[in-house]
């Protein structure tokens, strides 16, 4: 989503010192060039899905994520001169990116504590096992196969042949593998978009993006 609404808008025209010059003496790329000044992209930048992961991340870990979103909220539309708060909408995508990043941070932290812990509770399993019969110990994986097993209610078919045809073809571990790779394909064809790409290649998406729907 980031590549789709800011990529090219990073851009701006600057003196030779890297300030960037007023809009009121400089509008555009065009502009830009006709005096000699430099037109200068950000470093970080939603140019493409690589570079809009790098500025997510550094958003995510508040690691320079101010001037990531000053940068989004001075930005037009591409090879034109930023200005202060000329899009102010584009704080909504941060605030909403940064209450679900955090979140997201938060159960990756929480993740490898809990890894660690089964880790640990393992190890202390295999100690107790030494201090087991070999009864006991088919009886203890017994009772542990069976606290993992999950009950699952049955569904019946219907009695109608087509509809209990279609209800084999959705319900067959096939149909979930075919599912699983559309959407994949859809994934990567979205995530191929990126600035100043060619026409055709343009095409190509949007066919690929129609196909997919």
């Amino acid at each position: 989503m980031g590549v789709h609404l800011f990529a090219g808008k990073f851009q701006k025209c600057v003196y030779d010192n890297g300030t960037i010059i007023s809009v009121d003496i400089i509008k555009n790329k065009t502009q830009c060039n006709l005096y000699n000044y430099t037109w200068k992209n950000e470093r970080i930048n939603f140019d493409h899905i690589l570079s809009a992961y790098l500025a997510l991340f550094h958003v995510a870990t508040f690691k320079g994520w101010i001037q990531i979103m000053r940068n989004a909220v001075d930005s037009t539309t591409i090879d034109q001169q930023p200005y202060r708060d000329a899009s102010t909408h584009n704080y909504a995508y941060f605030i909403i990116f940064i209450i679900f990043g955090s979140f997201f941070t938060l159960n990756l932290f929480i993740g490898v504590i809990i890894d660690n812990f089964n880790m640990q509770k393992k190890k202390v399993g295999e100690t107790v096992d030494l201090l087991m019969t070999e009864k006991q110990k088919r009886l203890y994986l017994a009772m542990k196969k069976y606290q993992t097993k999950q009950p699952r209610s049955a569904i019946e078919p219907p009695k109608n042949a087509i509809l209990k045809f279609c209800f084999n073809v959705v319900t067959s571990q096939k149909f979930d593998i075919f599912i699983m790779i559309i959407i994949l394909l859809n994934m990567i064809s979205m995530s191929l978009e990126h600035y100043n790409q060619s026409k055709y290649f343009t095409q190509v998406l949007s066919i690929t993006n129609q196909v997919n729907i």
